[in-house]
């Protein structure tokens, strides 16, 4: 499994690098494919316990909310949209209910928040990328997760004596949990000397105050993020959203963590950091 990990890992890690560095059409195609494979997922996983979200509906409800959040002319039409969206999914979820369906209300509170979290949260990972140094930005605040992630669980195998939410996730400890925030500070600070120190940064973006402050949210909310995607796998009975990528699960279970952590991180960025 370790090895799988570590192969398909060494793989995608330098693809997606190249991708957020090139930016453009093909970054934002890049996370709306993994945006959509993730809401499929969702309700994957909710046809394990016997629902029935309307998939067609709510794919058509990520696209247009995430569009709503990235384009800047069309930003406050995200509320009507919402108000839209809801309307609609009640108006199908009745439909189906009066045509035989046994569990509508809850088929219909999964095709509302399946596009509604991934849409909301995971649309930051495109205004990341547009931020003054949107490139450098969204690549830090990424490799702060998987830094932070590897720390928590090198920590919490080697150390993990106290366990933080025994429900929800039973292998995750709080020696875990420190361990991958000092991963995630030290990393952040390393970065920032490296990138100083080589000439690749320049110090007037962002001072090291800021990288200490962004480790810490970073590694912290992954975790929040990591522990309501597993909330919602103990409740199904499944161990992983899917599995498309061998050794690691489905899309949810890659970037359950990224979907809280970038878009906290990006209005420290927006109102604080690059203020």
């Amino acid at each position: 499994m370790l090895k799988k990990r570590l192969l398909t890992a060494s793989v995608l890690i330098p693809i997606f690098l190249w991708i957020i560095n090139y930016g453009s059409w093909v970054y934002t195609f890049t996370v709306l494919i993994l945006l959509s494979l993730a809401v499929i997922e969702f309700a994957n996983i909710a046809q394990k316990i016997s629902l029935r979200p309307s998939l067609i509906i709510s794919l058509l409800g990520l696209w247009v909310i995430v569009g709503c959040i990235v384009v800047e002319n069309y930003s406050e039409m995200l509320v009507p949209v919402l108000v839209l969206f809801i309307v609609v999914t009640l108006i199908w979820h009745m439909i189906d209910y009066e045509l035989g369906a046994e569990q509508s209300w809850q088929d219909w509170s999964i095709s509302l928040m399946a596009p509604i979290y991934v849409g909301v949260l995971g649309s930051h990972l495109l205004v990341l990328r547009m931020l003054p140094s949107g490139q450098w930005m969204t690549i830090i605040v990424l490799s702060i997760l998987w830094v932070s992630d590897t720390g928590a669980y090198a920590f919490g195998k080697n150390f993990g004596k106290n366990y933080l939410v025994v429900r929800t996730s039973p292998n995750k400890t709080w020696e875990g949990l420190l361990g991958g925030i000092f991963s995630g500070i030290a990393y952040s600070v390393g970065l920032f000397l490296f990138l100083l120190y080589t000439g690749l940064w320049m110090s007037d973006i962002i001072d090291l105050q800021h990288m200490v402050l962004i480790g810490t949210i970073v590694s912290l909310f992954g975790l929040f993020g990591d522990l309501g995607i597993s909330l919602i796998k103990r409740q199904a009975n499944v161990k992983d959203t899917g599995k498309i990528f061998p050794g690691h699960g489905g899309v949810l279970d890659r970037i359950d963590s990224w979907l809280v952590a970038v878009a906290v991180s990006y209005y420290y960025l927006y109102w604080i950091a690059l203020s």
